[in-house]
C-alpha cells in the first residue's frame, strides 16, 4: 500500500525516482525498493517525503486523500467547509455560548457516511438535530425529513405536536395514515378524525367513506 502510494504521488508530481531520492536524501535505488514494497522508508524520512509529495503523513501512510477545508459562505453565513468524495460538511463560524454552530450542514455521500450527524441551531444532514432540523432523520422544533420528530414535523414518517406526513402521529396529524388528537387522512384515527376511513369520538367521513365513533358525521352528505 505505501509503495503504491509513493509511486502514484511521485508520478502525479512528475518526479523521477532520482529527483525524489535527492529531495529526501536517499538514492534512487532506495526509492525503487519503496515502490516495489521491498523496503519501507525510515520513519524519520516520512515528514520530508510527505512534504515533497505534497500530502500529509496520514495520506502518505493510508493512501486516502485528506479532507480539504476552506473558508466559504452558506447563504451569506461565513464558515468552514470540509469536502471529500465521501462527505460534505459546513460549520458556521458563528456559534452559541455552548459552542453549537448556528448552521451545521453534514451530508454523507456513501454508505459508510450515511449516518453523518449535523448539530446546530439550523441543522441539515443525514442525521440532523437542531431548532430547525432538515435531513433523512431529523429532530427539531421544526423538523423536515424522511423520518422527523419535533413541534412541527414534515416528512414520510412524522411524530410531532403538528405532524404532516405519509404516516403522521401527533396532536394535529395530517397524512395518508394519520393518528392524533385531531387526525385528517385517507385513514384517520383520533379524538376528532376526518378520512375515507375514520375512527374517533367525533368521526367525520365523506359519502362512500367509512366512519366509526361515538358521533359520526358525513361531510357533504346527510348525517345518519
Amino acid at each position: 500500500m505505501l509503495g503504491d502510494t509513493i509511486y502514484r504521488l511521485r508520478k502525479e508530481k512528475g518526479l523521477s525516482q532520482t529527483q525524489l531520492g535527492e529531495a529526501v536524501g536517499v538514492s534512487n535505488k532506495a526509492v525503487s525498493k519503496w515502490e516495489t514494497s521491498e523496503a519501507n522508508p525510515d520513519i524519520a524520512l516520512l515528514p520530508p517525503l510527505a512534504k515533497t509529495l505534497g500530502v500529509t503523513i496520514d495520506e502518505l501512510l493510508t493512501g486516502l486523500k485528506a479532507p480539504m477545508s476552506a473558508q466559504r459562505t452558506f447563504f451569506g453565513m461565513p464558515g468552514t467547509v470540509t469536502e471529500t468524495p465521501e462527505r460534505y460538511e459546513f460549520v458556521s463560524d458563528k456559534k452559541t455560548g455552548k459552542g453549537l454552530p448556528h448552521v451545521h450542514v453534514h451530508v454523507g455521500k456513501t454508505i459508510s457516511t450515511m449516518n453523518a450527524k449535523a448539530r446546530g441551531l439550523v441543522a441539515i444532514g443525514n442525521n440532523a438535530k437542531g431548532i430547525v432540523g432538515i435531513g433523512l432523520v431529523s429532530t427539531g422544533v421544526v423538523s423536515i425529513g424522511l423520518v422527523s420528530m419535533g413541534f412541527l414535523a414534515i416528512g414520510v414518517f412524522t411524530l410531532a405536536l403538528i405532524s404532516i406526513g405519509a404516516i403522521a402521529f401527533g396532536g394535529l396529524a395530517l397524512g395518508a395514515i394519520a393518528v392524533g388528537v385531531m387526525a385528517m387522512g385517507a385513514i384517520a384515527v383520533g379524538f376528532v378524525s376526518l378520512g375515507a376511513v375514520s375512527i374517533g369520538y367525533f368521526a367525520h367521513t365523506v359519502p362512500g367513506g367509512h366512519a366509526w365513533g361515538r358521533h359520526v358525521f358525513y361531510i357533504w352528505g346527510n348525517n345518519p
